[in-house]
C-alpha cells in the first residue's frame, strides 16, 4: 500500500533557515523572500501473490514473449506491476516529487518498472503474479516472431501449415523437407491474448495454485491464450468500455455462437463464460493437462483448422470483422463470407482426420489425410498427389503416435476419445449462424443449463473418486511415515527406503495434485458460467450453488494434495538421509530395485488379464450377426463391450510400461552399485518391456477391430430400426382404401357412367331432355346440350354426378362432382364448387393456365387437334386428357382427402397419374407414368410419403419383364433400400434387408387402362 508523508528535504529547510536570519537585517537590505520549496514523499510495500496462470496454443507458442497490461475505464490497455514469481516477502518503494500525486505515481511506476521478462516454455506455459491489491481485468498477450528472437510456433494441423523458406535439420520433429509437417517448429508472427478479470481476493490458504502449491499464492487463474481468447479479448477492447467479468461472458458466448454455432456452444458449456479456462491444447502434444472434453475437443480442432489456413491473422481479422458485424458466416462482405466457408471446409476435414485418429489405424488415418489433401487441392497434379500420398505416411505415423500419447497422459481413454471424436465432428459439421440462429434465447439458456448441470454433477462425481484415493493415498502415507522417525532403525532402513521409492512412484503414477487443480480449474469455469446464467433468471440459482460448492470442495482436495506432495516430498528426504547413515545405498538399492520389479509383475499380470479379457469380448462380437434387430441390438452391446475391454486393456499396457520405466531406473541404479543380479533383473526388464510394446500394439489393434464391429452394429441397428417403419408404412399403404381398388373402381365406375351416358345422349341428337340410362339402368339423367349440363342420380345407392362444360378454342372444360359408394360401403366425393358456374369458372381458369391444381376443385379437360364446337365435336380427335380431382374418401378405416390427377397424351401413348394427399395419419404422394409402346406397355410407379424418412415406392417394367423396384427411405441423411418389390396380380411382394418376405394383396392403382 502507499504511503503518503509531507515533509521537509534537508535543502528545503537550508534554504528556509538562511531566509529567516536575513530578515533580521535592515529594510534597505532589499533582500527578496523565497518560498521554501515543498517535497512530498510516497512509500509503499507490495506483495505479488495472485497467480495468473496459462498456456499459449495455436500449436504451442514456445519462448514467446509474454506481456501484461490491465484495462482502464475506457478499456485501453495500460501498464500493471507484476513478477514472474510469487513474492516471499514484501517488496518496498519510496519515491519522492513535488506534488503528492506525482509521488504517488512514481511509486506506481517503479513497481512496474521492475516488471521481469518472461516467456512461455516449450508448451507454451507461463506464469505471472499480481499484486495482492489487484483486481479488475488483466491483458496478457503472447508473441512469436518470424525474425528477432527464439521463438517458435508448433504446427498442429494435420494438413500442415505452409512451408519453409529453408528446410530445416533433419531431428526428432522435422524431416528435412520444405513442408511445415504436423508437430514440426517453425517461425512465424503472430500474436495471441487473452482478457481475465481477477475479483477481489480474500486472503485464504487454500494454496489452490497452478505452480505445484505454492504457500504464497493467495489466489490462482486460469488464463490460457488461444484463438478464441484472442478474438474475445480484441472485441473487448474494440468496445470503448469498462471490462469486468459480465462483459467477459458475454463476449465469450457471442464469439463461439458466432463462430462455431449453437450446437457447438453447448460442448462448451464448462468455459462458454470464460474461455480462457480451457482449451490450451497442442493436437500434436497432448500433456494431460487438460482432460479431452467435447468442448475441448471442439476447441482444439477448430484451433488446428485456423493454423492450416494460409494466414492466421487475416482469419482472425476476418472472423472479429464478421462478429462485431452481427454475423460471420453468411456475410455480407464477400471476403469475411468466403473465409467463413474456407473456415468450415477445413474444420470438416479437421474432425475427419480426427475420428480416423481416433478411431482407426495408421492406414486409415493416411485415407483420411489424403482425402482432405483432394478437398484442399482439386486442381492437384498427379505429381503433387502421389507426392502428398508419400508424405501422408510419416504424418500419420506422428498423428498416431500423439494421439497414444494423449491416452498415456491421461487426457482421455481410448474408448472416450473415440466417442468424444464422432460427436464433435457430428457438431461441427455445420459451423457458425446466421440470421435469428446469431440470438441466443431462452431455448438456448435452457439448453445450456441442462449441458451445465450435466458437467458439474459429472465433476462431483470425479471429485468424489479423488477424494478417496486421497484418503487411500494419505493412509498409505501415514504407514510410511511410521517407518521413520524415531521407529528408523538400521534393521527396517532399506525397507523404509525401498517403500518410500513405492509410494513416491504410485503418486507420480496417480497424479492427485493434477488431477485436483484440473477440477478446481474446472468449478472456476462452472461459477463464471453459472453466474452468467443467473443474470438471464434466479431459476438457475441452484446450478451457481451447486458449481460454488463443488468450486470449495475442490480447493480442500488442492490443499489436500498439496499437504501431500509436501510430506512425502520430506519422506523422499528422510530416505535419502537414511542412505547416507545406515551406510545402507547397496542394500536398499537391492530391494528397490525387488519390489519395483515385483510391481510391474503385478502390472503384468493385470495387462495379461485384461488381454484376455479383451480378446474373449472381441471373439464374441465377432462372432455376432445383424441380420436382424434382435441381433443386431445384441452384436452392438457385445461390440460395445469389446470396445471397452480393449480400452481397459491399453490403459493397462500403459500403466505397466510405466512400471517397468519405474523399475528399470531402480534396476540401473542397482547396476551402478555393481549390485549382484542386477544385469539379470534389467535383462528381464527389457524383455517384459518388448513384451509391453507388443501387447500395447495389440491392444490398439483389438480396439480399432471392435470400435469398427460397433460402428457396424450400429449402423446395422440404426437400419433395422428404420425397417421397422418402413414395413409399418408399407402395411398402411396396402390398406389404404384410395390405394386399394375399391376407392379406384368408385373413380373408374363413375367416369364409366358418365362416359356412358353422355354417348348415349349425343346418339339420341336431342339438346335437352330427362330420363333413365338405357345402358346403366340404377341411373336416371337431366341435361341440357345449350347449358351443357347434366345430373345423374342413382336412386337405388344415393349416388349423384353432376357436370358442367365450356368449349373453350380446342379445349371441352368439365366442371365435375359425384357423391359415390365404392366397395365396402365406402364413400367416395368429388368435390365441386358450390355452384355449377363457380366450379366451371374455376375449371376454365385451370384449363387456361391462369392458375394451379391447388386453386380448383374437380376438373376434366379435352385438348382436340382444333377448335371445337358443339356442331363439330363429333368429329373432332381428343390429342390430350387431363384430369385433376378433389377427391374424398370415407371408408370407416383410413378414409382420404386428395386430389387425384389424370392426363393422357393421345399422340405419344403415354400417361401420367399423380394421387396426392392424407389417408390416416399418413401424407403421401403417388406419381404413376406408362407408354403404351407397339409391343407392350412400359409403366413406372413412385409412392412417396411425406413422413421424416421419407418413404419411397419404386416400381418399373413391362408385362413381359416383370414389374419391380426399391422401397427406400432416409437413413443417415441418404436414401438407401430396404427392400425390393415385386408386382403380383393382384399385388406386391416385397423381400426386405432383413430376408423378411411380405406380400401385400388387393393393392391397385386407379386402372391406367381407363
Amino acid at each position: 500500500m502507499v504511503k503518503r508523508t509531507i515533509k521537509f528535504t534537508p535543502i528545503a529547510a537550508s534554504v528556509a533557515l538562511t531566509l529567516g536570519l536575513t530578515a533580521c537585517g535592515s529594510d534597505n537590505d532589499r533582500n527578496i523572500p523565497v518560498t521554501p520549496v515543498e517535497s512530498f514523499t510516497a512509500t509503499g510495500d507490495a506483495q505479488f501473490n495472485i497467480e495468473v496462470t496459462g498456456k499459449a496454443v495455436k500449436g504451442s507458442m514456445k519462448s514467446a514473449v509474454v506481456t501484461v497490461m490491465t484495462l482502464d475505464a475506457s478499456g485501453q490497455s495500460v501498464p500493471v506491476a507484476f513478477r514472474s514469481a510469487a513474492s516471499a516477502e514484501a517488496e518496498s518503494f519510496s519515491e519522492e516529487a513535488l506534488s503528492q500525486d506525482a509521488a504517488d505515481a512514481a511509486v506506481e511506476a517503479s513497481k512496474i518498472a521492475a516488471n521481469p521478462e518472461v516467456l512461455t516454455d516449450e508448451n507454451g506455459r507461463y506464469s505471472i503474479y499480481l499484486d495482492d491489491d489487484f483486481t479488475g481485468p488483466v491483458y496478457i498477450t503472447v508473441k512469436t516472431s518470424e525474425e528477432g528472437d527464439d521463438s517458435f510456433l508448433r504446427c498442429d494441423a494435420y494438413v500442415g501449415c505452409g512451408t519453409y523458406d529453408e528446410a530445416p535439420e533433419v531431428d526428432d520433429e522435422n524431416d528435412g523437407d520444405t513442408d511445415i509437417e504436423f508437430g514440426e517448429w517453425y517461425k512465424t508472427d503472430l500474436e495471441l491474448s487473452v482478457v481475465k478479470f481477477i475479483p477481489a481476493v480474500e486472503a485464504d490458504t487454500s494454496g489452490a495454485s497452478g505452480a505445484a502449491g505454492d504457500d504464497n499464492v493467495i489466489g490462482s487463474y486460469k488464463a490460457n491464450v488461444t484463438f478464441l481468447t484472442s478474438l474475445v479479448a480484441g472485441l473487448l477492447l474494440d468496445s470503448g468500455s469498462s471490462v469486468d467479468e459480465d462483459a467477459i461472458a458475454t463476449a465469450s458466448l457471442n464469439t463461439v455462437v458466432q463462430v462455431m454455432g449453437q450446437d457447438a456452444a453447448l460442448l462448451l458449456s464448462a468455459i462458454i463464460g470464460d474461455l480462457s479456462n480451457g482449451g490450451a491444447v497442442d493436437l500434436s502434444n497432448v500433456d494431460g493437462e487438460e482432460e479431452l472434453t467435447d468442448g475441448i475437443l471442439a476447441i482444439a480442432q477448430l484451433s488446428s483448422s485456423i493454423q492450416g489456413l494460409p494466414s492466421i491473422g487475416d482469419v482472425m481479422s476476418s472472423i472479429k470483422a464478421g462478429i462485431k458485424s452481427g454475423q460471420f458466416k453468411g456475410n455480407t462482405d464477400a471476403g469475411i463470407a468466403a473465409i467463413a466457408t474456407m473456415l468450415q471446409t477445413a474444420i470438416t476435414n479437421t474432425a475427419n482426420i480426427f475420428v480416423a485418429v481416433a478411431t482407426g489405424d495408421e492406414t486409415a488415418i493416411e485415407n483420411a489425410l489424403k482425402a482432405a489433401f483432394s478437398i484442399n487441392n482439386p486442381n492437384a497434379t498427379q505429381a503433387q498427389i502421389d507426392a502428398f500420398a508419400a508424405n501422408s505416411v510419416g504424418i500419420a505415423k506422428k498423428a498416431k503416435a500423439a494421439k497414444d500419447k494423449a491416452v498415456k497422459n491421461g487426457a482421455a481413454t481410448d474408448a472416450g476419445l473415440a466417442a468424444a471424436a464422432v460427436k464433435v465432428k457430428k457438431a461441427l459439421e455445420v459451423i457458425g449462424c446466421t440470421g435469428a440462429e446469431c440470438t441466443v434465447g431462452d431455448d438456448f439458456y435452457t439448453a445450456l443449463a441442462a449441458a451445465l448441470t450435466v458437467e458439474v454433477t459429472a465433476s462431483q462425481t470425479a471429485l468424489t473418486a479423488l477424494e478417496m484415493d486421497i484418503e487411500t493415498a494419505q493412509s498409505s502415507l501415514a504407514d510410511v511415515q511410521a517407518m521413520g522417525g524415531d521407529a528408523l532403525t538400521a534393521d527396517n532402513a532399506a525397507a523404509f527406503v525401498s517403500a518410500v521409492t513405492l509410494l513416491k512412484n504410485e503418486a507420480a503414477t496417480a497424479g492427485l495434485t493434477a488431477k485436483a487443480g484440473s477440477i478446481f480449474v474446472k468449478s472456476q469455469g462452472y461459477v463464471t458460467a453459472a453466474k452468467a446464467l443467473v443474470t438471464q433468471s434466479s431459476d438457475y440459482q441452484q446450478i451457481l450453488d451447486s458449481a460454488t460448492s463443488l468450486q470449495t470442495d475442490a480447493g480442500v482436495a488442492v490443499t489436500d494434495t498439496v499437504a501431500y506432495d509436501a510430506a512425502l516430498a520430506a519422506l523422499v528426504a528422510e530416505a535419502e538421509a537414511a542412505i547416507e547413515t545406515f551406510d545402507i545405498a547397496l542394500a536398499a538399492a537391492k530391494l528397490v530395485a525387488e519390489d519395483t520389479a515385483d510391481v510391474a509383475d503385478e502390472k503384468k499380470s493385470a495387462a495379461d488379464t485384461a488381454e484376455a479379457a479383451s480378446t474373449s469380448a472381441l471373439a464374441n462380437a465377432e462372432g455376432a450377426m445383424v441380420d436382424t434387430a434382435a441381433n443386431a441390438t445384441e452384436a452392438l452391446e457385445l461390440a460395445m463391450t469389446a470396445v471397452t475391454a480393449a480400452s481397459d486393456f491399453a490403459a493397462a499396457v500403459d500403466a505397466l510400461e510405466i512400471a517397468i520405466e519405474q523399475a528399470l531406473v531402480a534396476a540401473n541404479a542397482y547396476l551402478d552399485l555393481e549390485g549382484e543380479g542386477a544385469q539379470a533383473m534389467i535383462d528381464a526388464l527389457t524383455a517384459m518391456q518388448t513384451a509391453a510394446v507388443a501387447q500395447g500394439e495389440l491392444a490398439s489393434e483389438q480396439f480399432v477391430t471392435a470400435y469398427n464391429l460397433q460402428l457396424a452394429a450400429e449402423t446395422a441397428v440404426a437400419k433395422l430400426e428404420v425397417l421397422t417403419s418402413v414395413k409399418a408404412t408399407s402395411e398402411s399403404l396396402s390398406t389404404m382404401t384410395v390405394l386399394t381398388n375399391t376407392g379406384g373402381q368408385a373413380v373408374i365406375d363413375a367416369a364409366d357412367v358418365l362416359a356412358d351416358v353422355i354417348d348415349e345422349l349425343a346418339e339420341m341428337g336431342n339438346n335437352s331432355g330427362t330420363g333413365t340410362s338405357t345402358r346403366n339402368a340404377d341411373w336416371d339423367y337431366a341435361y341440357n346440350l345449350d347449358d351443357l349440363t347434366l345430373m345423374l342420380s342413382n336412386a337405388t345407392t344415393g349416388e349423384m354426378i353432376s357436370a358442367a362444360a365450356s368449349y373453350q378454342d380446342n379445349q371441352l372444360v368439365v366442371a365435375w362432382g359425384a357423391t359415390l359408394v365404392g366397395e365396402n360401403d365406402a364413400s367416395v366425393k368429388l368435390v365441386t364448387a358450390d355452384t355449377q358456374t363457380q366450379a366451371l369458372t374455376d375449371c376454365v381458369e385451370f384449363a387456361a393456365g391462369t392458375i394451379d391444381s391447388t386453386q380448383i376443385d374437380s376438373c376434366l379437360v379435352f385438348t382436340f387437334d382444333g377448335a371445337v364446337t358443339a356442331e363439330n365435336v363429333d368429329d373432332a380427335e381428343i390429342i390430350m386428357t387431363e384430369m385433376s380431382n378433389h377427391v374424398e374418401i370415407v371408408d370407416g378405416d383410413s378414409g382420404f382427402d386428395g386430389v387425384l390427377s389424370i392426363t393422357a397424351d393421345d399422340a405419344t401413348d403415354s400417361g401420367s397419374i399423380t394421387l396426392e394427399g392424407v389417408s390416416g395419419d399418413v401424407d403421401f404422394k403417388v406419381m404413376a407414368t406408362f407408354i403404351d409402346s407397339d409391343m407392350e406397355e412400359t409403366s413406372a410407379l413412385d409412392i412417396t410419403v411425406n413422413n421424416a424418412m421419407g418413404y419411397t415406392l419404386s416400381i418399373t417394367g413391362n408385362e413381359s419383364a416383370g414389374y419391380t423396384g426399391d422401397v427406400m427411405a432416409m437413413y443417415n441423411e441418404m436414401m438407401m433400400s430396404f427392400g425390393t418389390a415385386t408386382k403380383t396380380t393382384n399385388g406386391l411382394s416385397i423381400t426386405y434387408i432383413d430376408g423378411d418376405v411380405v406380400d401385400y394383396t388387393d393393392v391397385d392403382l386407379i386402372d391406367s387402362s381407363k
